[in-house]
Formats: structure tokens, sequence, C-alpha cells
């Protein structure tokens, strides 16, 4: 009994420990579910922080226009801009990560792929989309496309990188696309 309470305790810390209490990188309301992590994490070096942000309705429903539609945000300790090879691997990684796939486990059949192309770019901020491969373990138990869209913020002064995330299995001219393109990080995250 008291191991079970004692693993409780370190599962509760746990959680606790991802979350800081007024942490915010996505302007949006209260009414989309929030989670907080840190990095690094599973298969990522990366120092920094990231915030994932779900929509008030119909995130895990597989019949619902907002299903796997949602946004995550990174706020890292890279000094330089973040090329798409690289953001397609970390992708991967991250999918990977969120079904217990090892990255050296290329057989498995839940391995993740993604694409990524830069379509724009101005003097800060560079504009990607793609899609990516994962394995749905949380509602369907089936292999889905994500469609993504990437906004990378590349901060000189702070010597850190900030990207914005959008996913979506509907292709980008379907009306959950229109809930997504009003996403936007804080405006004072590279001041």
């Amino acid at each position: 009994m008291m191991k079970k309470i004692i693993l409780l305790l370190m599962l509760c810390s746990l959680n606790t420990l991802g979350q800081k209490s007024g942490f915010n990188l996505i302007e949006l309301d209260s009414t989309w579910g929030k989670e907080v992590l840190r990095f690094p994490a599973r298969n990522m070096n990366y120092k920094g922080v990231g915030e994932v942000r779900f929509p008030p309705k119909g995130w895990i429903k597989p019949k619902h226009d907002n299903f796997w539609s949602y946004t995550y945000a990174w706020s890292i300790n890279v000094n330089r801009e973040i090329p798409k090879k690289e953001l397609a691997l970390d992708l991967v990684k991250y999918f990977n990560s969120l079904n217990n796939i090892d990255m050296n486990d290329m057989e498995n059949e839940h391995y993740s792929s993604a694409t990524v192309t830069a379509i724009k770019q101005n003097k800060t901020t560079t504009f990607f989309k793609g899609h990516v491969n994962i394995y749905d373990r949380f509602a369907t138990n089936k292999k889905i496309t994500l469609h993504v869209k990437i906004e990378s913020y590349y901060c000189k002064k702070k010597q850190k990188t900030n990207l914005l995330f959008k996913f979506s299995p509907k292709e980008f001219n379907h009306t959950t696309w229109r809930m997504l393109q009003k996403v936007k990080l804080y405006s004072d995250l590279c001041e």
C-alpha cells in the first residue's frame, strides 16, 4: 500500500513539474485546453519550454471537425534559424515520443514520417507547411495524416527561436484551418 502511495505522489509531482502557473506562449482564451512542457524532451536536446493548446471541443472525437486539430508552441534556446529538414525530423521525434516509439526502430509499423517545405520568409519569420504521418493511439488506433503549418521566429537579440505548429488532418482549405489561422504567439516573446 505504501509503495502505491509513493508511486502516486511521484506521478503527481512529475505532472506538475512541467506546469508553470501563468506561463503563456500562445495567445488564446481559457476555453482552449492547455499543457505546458519542458525541453529537453525525449529524443530532443533543445532547452526551453513548450505549450500545447487544444480547441474547446472535438479534439479527440474522430467525427468532429476539430479532431486532431491543435497548436503547439516552442520557445527554445536555439541561436539560429531551424532548417526544414531539422523541423521534419523534430516532428518525427515528437510524434514517435507520443507513441513511445524508439527513434532507432524504423521498422515499427507506427513509426512517424514528415515532410516540411518553406513557403515564405520575411526578416525574422519563416513560414513552412507540410504533413506528418502518425499513429493515433488516442482515439482510432490507426495511422492518420496531419497537415501542418509552422511559423519559425528567430529572435537574434534573445538568441532563441520560437516555433508555432498548427496541426489538423483536414486539408488546408477546410474551415478548421480558419480557426487555426487565428492562433498567434504573444507578440512580446522576442523582446
